[in-house]
């Protein structure tokens, strides 16, 4: 079974006024059911919920801070969910809905929790329609925008692709509102090293061009492709997969092209995480064996920050507090901080007990590239 990720940005489903736009989201439906039956199982990713209980609240509620923003998101999110119940009912499609919150990601038994209920989703053929569960979300547990939730929901359920729908019609060389020459980009193959000109926002998106680039860079180093494309072009996700499959000689959207074959899945749940739990500094000579894919032992470990526990995921930095990696610790920040520097041969003597040689095991750890999006 093929499986896509779709994500619809807000910009592409409402109205000027804010209101859904009812055309759009029956022309999705039917774009969605002929994808289907090309025997693909799609999730939708969708914005929408606060822009749509804006148009109900009016000037009565701004979204302007998170406490509004959680009342217009309770407010918009049944509509939201009623437009593709309402226009896919007709081709026999069952919408489930899925919100989520980061800690849905960061607890490692919610995550898998959550990843087998939309598995057993779409076996049955059902629609997951996911968003943000704004109504309760604040800073510390929100993953922020639906482009990075897109692709946090790709990794998950091991999606064969990401596709972005938007207002844009591609990712263009140079900004084409300030230089007419600008060309659209049909294929980047290295990610790590791709800057982007500019970033611009839609009234009621949280995103806009640096989140989209960012959420494909964090697919293509787990192993999958993500394509951002204009969601008001017809049919557009049925056009885009007959693009994959060469079915059609089209050159639509942008597509970041994955730079490795799909990794583990538990080194897949770790490069998910947004936030760590705490973080260590690494010698260089333990930094060096971690870029050679080695496990990392508490000798080369000089400072600990941050309060974690065993199992927990946290980061990796070197001597001049970059990050450089991220994996799930085998012992508890204060644990670590008793072991620090110190061979595997006195880890018993002064804990008092034996955990294992590594603070991480390489199977538990995720480079961070060295090149940033800026």
């Amino acid at each position: 079974m093929k499986k896509l990720v779709v994500k619809i940005g807000s910009s592409v489903l409402t109205l000027e006024n804010g209101n859904p736009d009812h055309a759009r989201f029956k022309a999705f439906a039917k774009d969605i059911s002929q994808v289907i039956e090309k025997g693909y199982a799609v999730v939708i990713v969708s914005s929408g919920a606060i822009a749509f209980g804006s148009s109900i609240a009016g000037k009565a509620l701004a979204p302007v801070s998170i406490p509004n923003k959680q009342v217009l998101s309770s407010i918009g999110q049944p509509l939201l969910i009623n437009e593709y119940m309402t226009n896919l009912k007709p081709y026999r499609k069952v919408v489930t809905q899925v919100l989520l919150t980061h800690e849905d990601f960061i607890d490692r038994q919610r995550y898998l929790n959550a990843r087998k209920s939309m598995e057993l989703m779409l076996e049955k053929g059902f629609i997951p329609v996911v968003n943000e569960n704004d109504a309760i979300a604040v800073d510390e547990i929100k993953v922020g925008d639906n482009d990075t939730l897109s692709a946090m929901v790709a990794a998950m359920i091991n999606a064969d692709r990401l596709i972005i729908l938007s207002n844009i019609d591609a990712i263009f060389d140079k900004d084409p509102h300030t230089h007419g020459d600008a060309k659209p980009i049909n294929e980047i193959k290295q990610i790590d090293q791709y800057r982007i000109f500019e970033d611009s926002k839609s009234r009621y998106g949280v995103g806009g061009i640096k989140t989209k680039i960012s959420a494909a860079r964090q697919l293509a180093r787990i192993g999958i492709s993500t394509t951002i494309a204009n969601g008001r072009v017809e049919n557009i996700v049925t056009r885009l997969v007959n693009q994959f499959t060469q079915e059609n000689g089209e050159r639509l959207g942008t597509t970041v092209l994955a730079a490795q074959k799909k990794i583990n899945g538990t080194k897949k749940w770790v490069s998910l995480l947004l936030k760590s739990s705490g973080s260590i500094t690494v010698d260089e000579g333990a930094l060096s064996a971690v870029l050679k894919n080695k496990s990392l032992l508490a000798a080369g470990i000089v400072n600990v920050s941050g309060t974690f526990k065993q199992g927990d995921v946290i980061s990796i930095a070197d001597v001049r507090g970059r990050e450089v990696g991220r994996g799930i610790t085998n012992y508890s920040g204060t644990e670590i901080e008793m072991i620090k520097g110190k061979k595997s041969s006195q880890i018993n003597s002064s804990l008092g007990y034996f955990k294992g040689d590594e603070v991480i095991h390489r199977d538990n750890l995720i480079i961070t590239p060295s090149i940033p999006i800026r």
